[in-house]
């Protein structure tokens, strides 16, 4: 591609007067990915500026720079534009010029986002409709599965996935992080899912009320005729639909309240979940082989959205009653002592108060839970989920999560804090994540649970003292060792 058809869709406060189409090989915002013949894009981002890398990736071999600064003579040609995340966007949409228009289903909300995409993928895949999915746990493009590294991943990665899909539909779940840093801009939503909000990443958004804005802003992308699908779960799910009407958007509520457009009736989570659903004209019986009364709301929506994509309700029933599940949410690997352990990500006081539910809902006797603070996440939500932890478990131990470079020295003396300011006698500090679930082990007795909370299927980023790469990695490790490691 030449930089003139590259920069075709840009509004361009300057360029140089003696521009040349230069040949480009790619686009890049992140300073150590420029080779020979990009073109990089200075971001002003949260916690850098691309614009002071630019002599660096000049070094790097690129050709063209875009910013919004007002800089001149530079090695290379320098084009000013107003907005760098906005011009990233319409880059990435010329560079991939995606031509077919698969249905773009967009999920946000703080918890149950994953579940969600996964069970509606489930549904729409087992009524023959071939599904794209781009989301926490990993992306799967053409029923190939791979790795993600973010829950919405950059524009320009988001273009070449949709690219390279050929599938009928595409899922995306979609972060306040990643609305904030409009990594969907210039995408189109036939569909729009709001699970529900409650505390997480006020670090990031300052507080509650922006962190609902951040989560808004997907419904600014509905197409026309889109539609908005909304679980008034929780508060905020009626005070968005109520914002959505103000817009004259299109919406379809779920929830407990006769003004909902669905109704969700007469939940039971004892062995798996049960409940009903009645829209005024119809009643249907769903069953899902998960336990929890999350879980009921996750099927919900995902239901309502299938039919209203036009998937018959008794497939769609059928297709719930077989879902598989999610990698790392509420993860149980029976233990030959009789104890059972359970991996779930859970990392808001919310998704925590559901997992301790979900064991009570079962029966469990004594819970065991393992769960350390992310460096550089959240502070505001650990002494709430730590209290969570006090009230619900047997006893608790705090651990490593990711340090994100926060030394090891500070965050132990971080865990020592809040165990004495918000904590109780049952329970104990072991910062190394493998001993802590190893030492949960050793002393747990037939019927107790082990509550592992955080990480989910995420591989470890922290060298811990078990060759393991993974909660569930480490729970098979130490099954295999014939007696405690030292």
């Amino acid at each position: 591609m030449k930089l003139f058809s590259l920069l075709e869709p840009l509004h361009i406060l300057y360029k140089p007067d003696d521009l040349e189409d230069i040949p480009i090989s790619n686009i890049q915002f992140h300073s150590k990915k420029v080779t020979n013949q990009s073109v990089f894009v200075a971001i002003s981002g949260h916690e850098h500026d691309g614009h002071d890398y630019i002599n660096d990736v000049i070094k790097a071999g690129a050709v063209a720079i875009i910013g919004e600064k007002p800089l001149r003579n530079l090695n290379v040609p320098y084009i000013q534009v107003q907005n760098s995340r906005l011009a990233l966007t319409q880059l990435a949409k010329q560079l991939y010029k995606n031509e077919r228009n698969p249905v773009l289903i967009g999920v946000t909300g703080t918890n149950g986002k994953t579940t969600t995409t996964y069970m509606l993928r489930h549904i729409l895949e087992e009524a023959g409709i071939r599904c794209s999915l781009i989301g926490t746990v990993s992306h799967i493009i053409n029923g190939v599965s791979f790795a993600s590294e973010n829950t919405t991943p950059d524009t320009l990665t988001i273009q070449r996935l949709i690219s390279e899909s050929h599938d009928d539909v595409i899922i995306i779940e979609v972060s306040s992080h990643g609305l904030e840093q409009g990594r969907v801009e210039g995408l189109e939503f036939d569909y729009a899912l709001f699970t529900n909000l409650s505390h997480d990443h006020l670090n990031y958004h300052g507080s509650i009320y922006r962190y609902f804005e951040a989560k808004s802003k997907l419904f600014d992308f509905l197409a026309p005729t889109g539609e908005a699908i909304i679980s008034t779960s929780s508060v905020w799910g009626t005070r968005l639909i109520d914002k959505l009407i103000n817009k004259e958007k299109n919406v379809y509520s779920v929830g407990y309240n006769e003004m909902d457009n669905m109704n969700v009736l007469n939940v039971n989570v004892e062995f798996s979940t049960d409940f009903e659903l009645h829209d005024g004209a119809d009643s249907f019986k769903v069953n899902v082989p998960l336990t929890g009364v999350h879980n009921a709301w996750n099927a919900s929506l995902s239901f309502v959205t299938a039919k209203r994509m036009g998937v018959n309700s008794q497939k769609i029933i059928q297709s719930l009653r077989s879902f598989p599940g999610v990698p790392g949410r509420f993860e149980m690997y029976p233990q030959t002592n009789g104890v059972t352990m359970v991996i779930d990500y859970a990392h808001t006081p919310d998704a925590l108060t559901h997992c301790f539910q979900t064991l009570h809902s079962v029966g469990a006797k004594k819970i065991t839970h393992i769960f350390g603070f992310r460096g550089n996440s959240d502070p505001s939500k650990r002494a709430e989920m730590l209290e969570i932890s006090s009230k619900w478990s047997g006893e608790y131990i705090l651990t490593f999560d990711d340090l994100n470079g926060v030394k090891q020295k500070e965050m132990i003396s971080l865990l020592e804090m809040y165990q004495k300011q918000y904590g109780n006698r049952k329970g104990r500090i072991i910062p190394d994540r493998t001993l802590a679930i190893q030492s949960a082990l050793e002393n747990a007795k037939g019927d107790d649970y082990i509550l592992i909370t955080g990480k989910g299927p995420e591989n470890y980023k922290e060298s811990f003292c078990l060759p393991t790469t993974s909660d569930k990695e480490t729970i098979l490790f130490i099954n295999k060792q014939p007696r405690l490691i030292q």
